[in-house]
């Protein structure tokens, strides 16, 4: 049971509101419910969803060097904010044959603020690296 109900019970039982009173504010805390692809969850339910999220960066190299890099979504979104995600990108390709220019910076951002999930971007270096960005 959510904070808001229990904390609304509490009121009722402790008679600081009426049985009428508490029924309107339980239908008001149904009603705070957000559509998200098609999924109905409390605001609340969608926040902690998000903040979940974490954009991945994995490289592996025909010689063996795997790097996996992983974002929490929130941080990227303030490095877009402040301008700083080409370093991030950067320091996470600089020991592979990738070059963050290989990479729409904008199409990530894009990706990110709609909510996507899922491969972003998927490349094969002649040199035989394998590049793969996502995010889940």
């Amino acid at each position: 049971m959510s904070e808001e109900r229990m904390k609304i019970l509490e009121m009722l039982s402790q008679g600081i509101i009426t049985v009428s009173e508490a029924n309107e504010l339980l239908r008001t805390v149904d009603e705070k419910k957000v559509e998200v692809k098609g999924v109905k969850m409390t605001e609340g339910q969608y926040l902690k969803s998000e903040a979940e999220k974490c954009l991945h960066i994995e490289v592996n190299s025909a010689e063996g060097d795997n790097i996996n890099v992983t974002l929490p979504v929130p941080l990227i979104k303030t490095a877009a904010k402040l301008g700083n995600i080409q370093g991030i990108l950067d320091k996470s390709l600089s020991e592979s044959s990738f070059t963050s220019d290989a990479i729409d910076v904008d199409l990530i951002i894009q990706c990110i603020e709609s909510g996507a999930n899922g491969e972003i971007v998927s490349m094969n270096s002649k040199d035989g690296d394998c590049m793969r960005i996502y995010i889940k």
